[in-house]
């Protein structure tokens, strides 16, 4: 997976995010902006999709792209993989949901890893550093 990404430089770009399996690409959308989960990395999208497969049980995007101001808003860090689309942010509603998650995303190669209370915040910004997983205080939305 490339380092950076662009929909303007993706041939293909229009047949990945169309063969979603799971979701809608709206689904992906910051909240400000109609239409910018375009901004999403299409390789993302897809193991995001596969995780859904192999858990077996609907995911519900708490959040995907971010626009700077929308991410500035929601308290998010300036240098957010949500404002580059390579993140998204899942609601989980037990245990065993989030372990299940958990077990699928690190399956197909997911190395950043949020736990809060009521989500989960997976990753792929290789910018980064790998193979972490970090909790998020109490009342921390996703």
């Amino acid at each position: 997976m490339r380092e950076y990404w662009s929909p303007f430089d993706f041939e293909g770009y229009e047949t990945m995010i169309n063969d979603l399996k799971y979701f809608k690409h709206e689904e992906f959308d910051s909240p400000d902006l109609p239409g910018s989960a375009s901004g999403m990395n299409p390789e993302f999208l897809k193991i995001i999709d596969q995780i859904r497969g192999k858990c077996g049980f609907p995911l519900h995007i708490n959040s995907g792209f971010r626009t700077k101001a929308h991410n500035e808003k929601v308290g998010g860090k300036p240098e957010s993989a949500h404002t580059l689309g390579l993140a998204c942010d899942i609601l989980v509603l037990g245990s065993r949901e989030r372990f299940k998650i958990i077990e699928a995303a690190l399956s197909l190669g997911i190395k950043r890893i949020g736990i809060g209370t009521t989500f989960l915040h997976l990753d792929m910004d290789f910018s980064k550093d790998q193979e972490v997983v970090w909790l998020y205080p109490a009342g921390t939305g996703g």
